[in-house]
């Protein structure tokens, strides 16, 4: 093998050619690559995506401090369905483990606010609080941030609340249809009922987590409930997919979870 004398080291041919190389790699212009879908931020609120396209999310509200229905997250998981989970912030603070497992299991996580129930009967101080503290406690948990998807708790929104959320980031989100889960009358048949009547194309379907009587009428029904949706022809996703029309990812493991 020739060696090269120079003046700063002696160098074998090869060596040099690899160095080259590597220079040459360096000052080649990065490949740009396409940024992953967002919903963009506004205060114009969204109650449902494209009309025309057979999608639909069944989002999940979390935090109104019953028992959780943890037998949801081995139902969509052993489905293959990846959803939205609006999250109260104290809720974050308290079930970090759980909100854990709900990311792990590739959903998607926004945000339903800090604790305050109604936005809109607070000062703007208050609303842009609540909504910092929020995604502090819950990217404190998952890594990253909520931004941009908010939906008000209990609905609680008006146009100065809208304005406020999309100047810290966010886009309102509200829904098409509310399954009525959370009433203290809830019925499994009749959240049934709700879901499969109110489905259609671009529909945004609330459901919630921890609601008085979500383990005895959400979670018992909620295979039911996709296998229906699914047979009716529509696809299953989180929110900003059926905001974006961007591909659904990857589908969830089917082995259940450790809890």
């Amino acid at each position: 093998m020739r060696v090269r004398c120079t003046g700063r080291r002696h160098e074998t041919v090869p060596g040099l050619l690899l160095e080259l190389l590597l220079l040459l790699v360096g000052a080649a212009p990065a490949i740009a690559q396409t940024p992953a879908p967002s919903v963009p931020v506004s205060p114009e609120e969204v109650v449902r995506g494209d009309p025309a396209v057979p999608r639909l999310s069944l989002v999940i509200n979390v935090g109104a401090g019953y028992t959780p229905a943890t037998d949801m997250l081995d139902t969509l998981r052993e489905r293959g369905v990846r959803t939205t989970f609006f999250v109260l912030g104290w809720w974050a603070e308290r079930h970090p483990e759980l909100l854990a497992r709900i990311a792990a299991d590739g959903h998607e996580i926004a945000s339903h606010g800090h604790s305050v129930f109604d936005l809109t009967r607070v000062s703007d101080a208050e609303v842009i609080a609540d909504l910092e503290r929020a995604d502090a406690a819950i990217s404190a948990v998952t890594g990253r941030t909520t931004r941009p998807l908010w939906s008000p708790s209990a609905g609680a929104r008006d146009e100065r609340v809208r304005q406020l959320a999309a100047s810290l980031g966010y886009r309102p989100i509200y829904w098409t249809v509310d399954s009525g889960d959370w009433r203290a009358d809830a019925t499994a048949d009749g959240v049934r009922r709700r879901v499969l009547e109110g489905a259609s194309n671009g529909a945004i379907i609330v459901l919630h987590f921890d609601s008085p009587t979500t383990v005895a009428t959400t979670a018992a029904v909620l295979g039911d409930l996709i296998d229906a949706l699914r047979a009716r022809g529509f696809e299953l996703v989180p929110i900003t997919e059926l905001l974006t029309g961007a591909s659904p990812a990857a589908p969830a493991a089917t082995t259940p979870a450790v809890r």
